[in-house]
């Protein structure tokens, strides 16, 4: 267990209150998100751009449509099954991954080689996650070949929840592998020396340990893997996620910005309320174990 040691401002020669150093992220975030953020409100509400065939002038039927749009709603739901089921397969092959990576590098094994191949889909656009997927069960993939059933898989939500199982690993892995280096190893050792087995101290000592890093990785991962478009643009052929959605009303025959506008304005609260949901539970869990 660890434990946050120091306040704000007790390094020596540190700004206490940020000051001008904060000046350059400040304008950053104010440029790159919440002016956009405004934007996207207004023409949700038809106050700013509108498309050829929308209406301009305060009106809630955008948003109205795409929280009540069947096709939406069910581009909310596909997006909410394949994300959330990708998380969880994704920290199920994280946790122990990590802690054998975290046991290899204190007995003094380089773990480079691991930590780079493991991490390596952080690195790549979801358009060559989509095709890796398609390689291994589009309709002429390897594993379709083999097994028969799962040729096309690719297409459907299976095939999503395993292209975004790649996609969200790093992201599950880069966060756990410092959690799991920084787990005191007395208690373990003191259980595993009054002859406690492997799993137990796992399930009753580590595990819990981790909850708080698991919760806010989960949390960054889902609001990540929510917004991913290049795996499902890639894989478009059956089931519908909500970043398609977006994109689709902006490309479709009137360029219907109010309407693509709102439908990313639901997807921007969906990604925010899951990085909110990882930052307070686990600060939550913090304090449970704490005690």
């Amino acid at each position: 267990m660890t434990h946050r040691t120091g306040t704000p401002g007790a390094v020596a020669g540190g700004p206490r209150g940020g000051g001008p150093a904060a000046a350059p992220g400040v304008l950053f975030l104010l440029a790159f998100a919440l002016y956009p953020l405004v934007a996207l409100v207004r023409n949700a509400l038809g106050l700013g751009r509108t498309g050829l065939r929308e209406q301009a002038g305060l009106t809630s039927d955008y948003l109205l449509r795409a929280l009540t749009s069947d096709s939406i709603l069910r581009a909310v739901m596909n997006s909410l099954v394949v994300c959330i089921a990708a998380v969880a397969i994704a920290i199920a092959l994280s946790v122990p991954l990590v802690l054998h990576l975290a046991a290899r590098s204190r007995e003094g094994h380089s773990t480079s080689i691991l930590d780079s191949t493991f991490t390596l889909p952080v690195a790549l656009p979801g358009t060559i996650i989509g095709f890796f997927a398609v390689v291994l069960l589009g309709n002429t993939g390897m594993l379709g070949m083999w097994l028969p059933r799962l040729a096309g898989a690719a297409y459907v939500l299976p095939g999503l929840v395993v292209a975004y199982t790649y996609f969200s690993l790093p992201r599950i892995v880069g966060p756990l592998r410092g959690a799991a280096e920084n787990l005191d190893q007395a208690a373990p050792e003191v259980a595993r020396s009054l002859g406690a087995g492997r799993i137990r101290v796992f399930l009753t000592i580590t595990l819990p340990l981790m909850i708080p890093a698991i919760i806010e990785a989960s949390g960054t991962a889902l609001a990540v893997a929510l917004g991913g478009y290049g795996t499902i643009a890639v894989l478009a052929r059956g089931d519908r996620l909500l970043p398609l959605e977006v994109v689709d009303g902006l490309s479709a025959a009137g360029f219907n910005i109010a309407s693509a506008s709102a439908i990313a304005l639901v997807l921007a609260v969906l990604a925010a309320a899951f990085l909110l949901a990882g930052r307070v539970f686990a600060r939550a869990a913090e304090g449970i174990i704490s005690r």
